[in-house]
């Protein structure tokens, strides 16, 4: 026997497993979910609201909850889950969620949850579940969680969202994978009117120790950053984000970075593609990180940059028609006192990559800022380095090491040695180079504000 049609009523706790009437309803308290262990069904039926306040289907202390197919529209929060247990919305429509004014707000990323900013799904202390199939388009925000572990989010499309596709605070043991979270992005207007496409927007987002959480096959283009882990905010708060695997992302197009990931350690990145980005990959200030099998094609200023971080390996990677293929680099700053040990880039394995058709392939230096101190222990072995301007590039560093790669047809030269650096070169093979190895005095021609 099918299960009765229900007509939703406004501020209606539902206490067993209930079908909605297909329908309109305006319902501006929304409706409660007030027993474990029920399943809400709503094909063909949307709640709507229109003031943008409160939430439209509400879960505090459940388990075992299962939402399904309901449309939800014109909230703060479409869903919002708080300290629950094994919590699946699948096939949910969510619109016209609560957003920040336009072009004079750049994001915070660290807001906590008792200020969290508008959208489809809030999830807080939820442990198990799963986000599924959702359509969370055009509006601020699609999933935020925040202190969650165990949940699997997955070929949901939050996309064209002027904040974040997936947002992570102090949420790990997760897997995010498979979701359409393009064009999430927003233009910041300056006090000076000068305009930012970005301002702190992306398709994937981790902060306050999100970790061991896995990026599976996300479609992240155009965003404001395609990914960004920020392991620090800036006021003296650390919280690494350690021990994620992000594979085979595609972060195209993003007017900043494909991938950010600053002040966190131990994650692999395997298999993205950051093309065509300002920057490919930015991961300052981070330690311990792989870097292996990516696409990182025509970065307007660099393909990896990296500044005050140490033990990597970079391997395999396809690397070309960048400004610079990768760059090491000290800039200083004020978080440096906060950071102690990052002094300098040091300890950097850069094995088996190609590079090609960048104007430098490979650039490591020590900035003017740095006192006493110098980047250390780059090691270049088993690179194919052809077609570039300047093949690797070193100035004020020590214990480095070129050896074993193949430099063919760099137009300048293959290997530029400026004041004198600590670099061992030696059993390259060299072929049709401008020049093979000089050694010259230090140039200031590159982007000092990088």
């Amino acid at each position: 026997m099918s299960q009765e049609l229900v007509t939703p009523t406004d501020g209606m706790v539902i206490t067993q497993d209930t079908r909605f009437a297909p329908g309109v309803y305006p319902l501006p308290n929304g409706i409660t979910i007030g027993a474990d262990g029920v399943t809400v069904e709503g094909e063909g039926a949307m709640m709507v609201s229109g003031t943008r306040t409160g939430v439209g289907v509400t879960l505090d202390g459940r388990r075992d909850v299962t939402l399904r197919g309901l449309s939800i529209s014109g909230y703060y929060n479409g869903v919002r889950a708080d300290h629950c247990r094994n919590v699946t919305v699948e096939a949910v429509r969510v619109r016209e969620t609560a957003e920040v004014d336009g072009i004079t707000t750049f994001l915070y990323l660290w807001t906590p949850v008792e200020d969290a900013y508008g959208g489809a799904i809030l999830f807080h202390d939820v442990q198990g579940g799963a986000v599924r199939g959702c359509d969370l388009q055009h509006q601020m925000n699609g999933i935020m969680l925040y202190d969650c572990g165990g949940l699997t989010v997955e070929r949901n499309n939050a996309s064209f969202n002027s904040g974040w596709g997936v947002y992570l605070s102090a949420s790990s043991d997760n897997v995010i994978q498979d979701n359409q979270l393009d064009f999430c992005n927003r233009v910041f207007r300056r006090p000076d009117g000068t305009v930012r496409v970005e301002a702190d927007s992306a398709g994937i987002v981790l902060v306050y120790s999100s970790s061991r959480n896995q990026f599976l096959r996300n479609s992240c283009l155009c965003g404001g950053d395609g990914i960004f882990v920020a392991g620090y905010d800036h006021k003296g708060h650390q919280g690494p984000c350690n021990d994620n695997l992000f594979e085979d992302n595609d972060c195209r197009l993003s007017p900043n970075n494909a991938i950010e990931s600053t002040f966190s350690r131990g994650n692999i990145f395997r298999r993205n593609d950051c093309s065509r980005s300002n920057f490919g990959m930015w991961m300052g200030y981070s330690w311990d990180n792989v870097i292996e099998d990516n696409t990182i094609e025509f970065s307007r200023w660099a393909g990896i940059a990296i500044e005050h971080g140490f033990n990597f390996t970079i391997r395999n990677n396809r690397i070309r028609l960048n400004n610079e293929g990768i760059r090491l680099w000290t800039r200083g700053g004020g978080v440096l006192p906060y950071w102690p040990g990052h002094e300098v880039c040091y300890a950097f394995a850069i094995e088996d990559n190609l590079f090609e058709s960048n104007r430098t392939a490979f650039h490591g230096y020590t900035g003017e800022e740095a006192e006493g101190v110098q980047c250390r222990d780059f090691t270049l072995r088993g690179n194919t380095i052809r077609d570039n301007r300047i093949g690797v590039r070193f100035a004020e560093v020590h214990g480095c090491a070129v050896e074993g790669n193949t430099f063919d047809a760099n137009l300048d030269v293959a290997v530029l040695l400026e004041d004198d650096p600590g670099v061992t070169v030696g059993d390259n093979t060299y072929t049709a180079n401008g020049e093979d190895v000089r050694r010259a005095a230090r140039k200031h021609d590159f982007q000092k504000n990088l």
